[in-house]
């Protein structure tokens, strides 16, 4: 199959939309092939006069070409193919790898900037990468500035890089990066490239690559970015959320990264903000995987959800005259186990730890819908470690969350 996804490039050229079309229409790259050479694949007059000048050997040659320089064919059907890049538009049929691919199986955390980098970015990414397991890999380009910086930091701190390249395995960009690129291979490290071999850098391979950084991750950090920056066009390919350091909002090399804020990205502040981004999307991913599979029951649960917080709205406009429950639940007595009450039939056991269930009372005994900083006070908890016990009741159904005011459903 692999030399009929090298033939369908070889016609169309990387990167091409039809690509998609056609497989989609036909079902597998031979299927194609075989479409054009029964002059079906209605493709137009020039695409349909180069697939008859190529010939499948071709294709079959540089299929042994890539095996003997230890070149791997990840395509669309592969297990192996990033399941977020697939999901994008337009994804590569076939994505060219050297190096470790264990890596595409790691969290992917898209990092970029601008060429110019600030004294503030060079001083923000080595602590970035310190906090960054090795769970993670960070996926850029080896491009001069904030990319090249990320690389060596996350080389630094241990953290997998994936390099996402602008031409074929056989050529170097940017100039001067071939010791750097040996090494990033040498110590664990992927390429990865949608480009055939020989493929020089272009206009289009760039859009291109910007296309494959965007997409392939479940988190996307723009250290810097000015209104101009090329970062800012990988962030646009991005479905993932988009996380920027704090800075100095007056300084025009974060003008671009200002600009994202104020259109939604969040604030950078810690190893946590990326973690919980993570569990977002995977709880949300699971959800849509399940309405896939069952769309009838999916839709009842729904229904039953709004009934759930119908009934918790009302509850609560009833609750507003009750005097509001003391807990015990102060700074002073962090963790403490709480009582039941008789509003809910929730255990401790039903939790998945104390924490948890101390939060999950907080919220339920409260009169009305109850702020972050309210539960801080209640339960004693940290910021950081409030935001992440919220977030896993939220995910469990244990609480809702409307306008950043929580209840219990």
């Amino acid at each position: 199959m692999e030399k009929y996804y090298l033939w369908l490039l070889l016609v169309l050229g990387e990167g091409a939309p039809e690509i998609n079309r056609l497989l989609k229409d036909f079902g597998s790259p031979e299927e194609v092939y075989g479409a054009f050479r029964k002059n079906t694949a209605l493709a137009g007059i020039e695409v349909t006069a180069k697939a008859e000048k190529t010939p499948l050997e071709s294709a079959e040659k540089l299929l042994k070409e890539l095996e003997k320089n230890g070149i791997k064919m990840i395509t669309a059907d592969s297990p192996d193919y990033p399941a977020e890049l697939l999901r994008g538009d337009n994804p590569p049929c076939v994505l060219f790898a050297q190096g470790n691919t264990e890596l595409l199986k790691k969290k992917l955390i898209t990092i970029v900037g601008s060429r110019a980098v600030t004294d503030y970015t060079r001083s923000v990414v080595p602590v970035i990468m310190s906090e960054l397991g090795d769970e993670y890999a960070a996926v850029s380009s080896l491009s001069e500035g904030c990319d090249q910086l990320t690389c060596l930091n996350a080389l630094k701190f241990g953290v997998p890089f994936i390099e996402i390249m602008p031409c074929g395995m056989s050529q170097t960009y940017p100039a001067g990066s071939k010791t750097l690129r040996k090494f990033l291979l040498d110590n664990g490290g992927l390429l990865i490239t949608e480009c055939l071999p020989k493929t020089r850098s272009s206009p289009a391979s760039f859009m291109h690559r910007s296309r494959i950084i965007g997409g392939i991750s479940k988190v996307t950090l723009v250290l810097q970015a000015g209104s101009k920056s090329g970062a800012l066009l990988t962030a646009e390919y991005s479905r993932a959320p988009l996380f920027l350091p704090p800075h100095d909002v007056f300084c025009t090399e974060y003008s671009g990264a200002v600009s994202a804020v104020r259109a939604g990205a969040k604030l950078y502040y810690g190893a946590p903000d990326i973690e919980a981004a993570f569990r977002r999307a995977d709880a949300a991913e699971t959800e849509t995987e399940e309405e896939n599979r069952m769309p009838v029951a999916a839709a009842e649960k729904k229904t039953s959800a709004k009934a759930k917080f119908r009934k918790t709205e009302t509850r609560t406009k009833q609750e507003k005259a009750l005097p509001a429950a003391d807990t015990g639940h102060g700074a002073g007595t962090k963790n403490a186990p709480p009582s039941e009450t008789p509003r809910s039939n929730a255990k401790s056991s039903d939790f998945e730890s104390a924490d948890h269930y101390s939060v999950y009372c907080a919220v339920r005994d409260s009169s009305t819908p109850s702020g972050t900083e309210e539960l801080i006070v209640r339960t004693g908890f940290s910021a950081d470690k409030l935001a992440e016990l919220l977030l896993d009741l939220e995910i469990d159904g244990k609480i809702e969350n409307a306008h950043n005011k929580y209840t219990v459903t």
